[in-house]
C-alpha cells in the first residue's frame, strides 16, 4: 500500500540541474524562477559566495499537502490504470550523456496495452493519439488548485517527465494530477524527441556556464527576462565604474522606454479624468451598467470601503540591493 508512503525528500544535488527545475531553466515559469535564478542556485550550492545569496525555498502549504498526498495520488492513479507501481524510490536517477539528475515519484510496470484518451475515466493521451504501456514508465504525482485541464502543462510535470525519461530510458510516462482536491486526471505521454533534444541543449549550455564560473570566476548570466531578474543578477552596483553612453540597440531601447513611460503617464491621467466623469454621473449609486445597442457591455461598481483601525506601520530593515526600476531625468 502506498497511501501511507512516507515522503522521502529531495534526492538530487542542487549543484547539478535536475528534472524538476527544467521548467524554470526553459523559461516556463519566469514569475517564480528564471534561468538566472537556477544558475545562481547551483553556483551557490557548488560553493560560489554571493553578497546577496539566492533565497532558500522553505516550502508552501500546497507543496506540503502534495508531499503528504503523494502516496494516495500514485496509488489511485495506478489502480485506475490497473498497473503495479513501485512508489518507494530512494535513489536519484542520472542521465548518461548530460549532467541531469532526477527523483522518481514512482515506477509503473507496463503490461503492453495501448491506451487512448478516455475522458470518462479521466485518462488523457496528451502528446500523441495513443500510448503503449511498454515496460517501465515514469510515474509523477502532482497536486494543484488550478481548474482541471485536458493537457499536461509543461511546468506541471510534462517537461519534468521528459527529463526523467532521458535519465531512465523509459518509453512512456504518467502524470497523476489531483485538481482542486477533488478530481484526479491521468496524463499519459510518450517520449518527445524534439523536446528531449532541447532539454539536452539547454542542460549542456547551463553546465557550460557553471564550468566557466567555477573555472574562471566569471559568470555568463542569461539575458534577464524581467526587471527583477536583472536586479537579481546585477544586485550590487560598483560606484567606482565610469558612467557609460548607450549606443546601437540599447540606445534605441532606452529611447523607447522614455516614450513608453510618457505614454503611460498620459494614459493614467486620461483614466483618472474619465473615472471622475463617470463617478459624477453615478453620484450616490454603487452600480452602473455600460450599454451598447441596448445590451449591457460591462458592470461598473463604486463600492464603499470597509472601515479599518489605525495601525502603526513597521518598516523592516533591509540589506542594500539594486533598484527594480530605472530613474529617468530628461534633458
Amino acid at each position: 500500500m502506498t497511501k501511507t508512503k512516507k515522503y522521502i525528500g529531495k534526492l538530487t544535488d542542487d549543484a547539478v540541474m535536475s528534472c524538476s527545475r527544467l521548467p524554470a531553466l526553459m523559461n516556463q515559469i519566469p514569475q517564480y524562477s528564471t534561468p538566472n535564478d537556477e544558475l545562481k542556485k547551483s553556483l551557490a550550492a557548488a560553493g560560489r559566495i554571493f553578497k546577496n545569496p539566492p533565497a532558500k525555498f522553505s516550502g508552501s502549504e500546497p507543496a506540503q499537502h502534495g508531499n503528504n498526498l503523494e502516496g494516495y495520488i500514485l496509488e489511485t492513479g495506478a489502480e485506475r490504470l490497473a498497473l503495479k507501481i513501485n512508489a518507494e524510490i530512494t535513489e536519484k536517477v542520472c542521465a548518461f550523456d548530460i549532467p541531469l539528475q532526477g527523483s522518481l515519484d514512482g515506477i509503473l510496470f507496463g503490461d503492453g496495452r495501448t491506451m487512448k484518451t478516455d475522458k470518462a475515466r479521466g485518462i488523457y493521451c496528451y502528446n500523441s493519439d495513443s500510448v503503449t504501456l511498454d515496460g517501465p514508465g515514469v510515474a509523477e504525482a502532482k497536486l494543484t488548485r488550478a481548474a482541471p485541464t485536458d493537457y499536461a502543462m509543461p511546468y506541471r510535470g510534462a517537461l519534468q517527465c521528459q527529463g526523467l525519461q532521458i535519465c531512465t530510458g523509459y518509453k512512456w510516462h504518467a502524470i497523476f494530477t489531483l485538481f482542486q482536491g477533488t478530481e484526479l486526471r491521468i496524463f499519459l505521454g510518450n517520449a518527445e524527441p524534439a523536446t528531449q533534444a532541447k532539454i539536452r541543449a539547454d542542460v549542456l549550455d547551463f553546465q557550460s556556464r557553471m564550468d566557466l564560473s567555477q573555472r574562471d570566476g566569471v559568470t555568463d548570466w542569461y539575458s534577464p527576462l524581467t526587471r527583477n531578474d536583472a536586479a537579481s543578477i546585477y544586485n550590487i552596483s560598483e560606484p567606482k565604474l565610469p558612467e557609460i553612453s548607450l549606443s546601437g540597440q540599447s540606445n534605441e531601447d532606452a529611447i523607447s522606454l522614455i516614450a513608453a513611460k510618457a505614454e503611460k503617464k498620459q494614459l493614467e491621467k486620461k483614466i483618472e479624468d474619465l473615472e471622475s466623469k463617470v463617478m459624477d454621473v453615478m453620484g450616490l449609486c454603487e452600480v452602473a451598467y455600460v450599454m451598447e445597442k441596448d445590451k449591457a457591455l460591462a458592470k461598473l461598481k463604486w463600492p464603499m470601503l470597509k472601515e479599518t483601525e489605525e495601525q502603526t506601520r513597521i518598516i523592516k530593515a533591509r540589506k542594500p540591493s539594486r533598484g527594480k526600476t530605472l530613474r529617468i531625468k530628461e534633458y
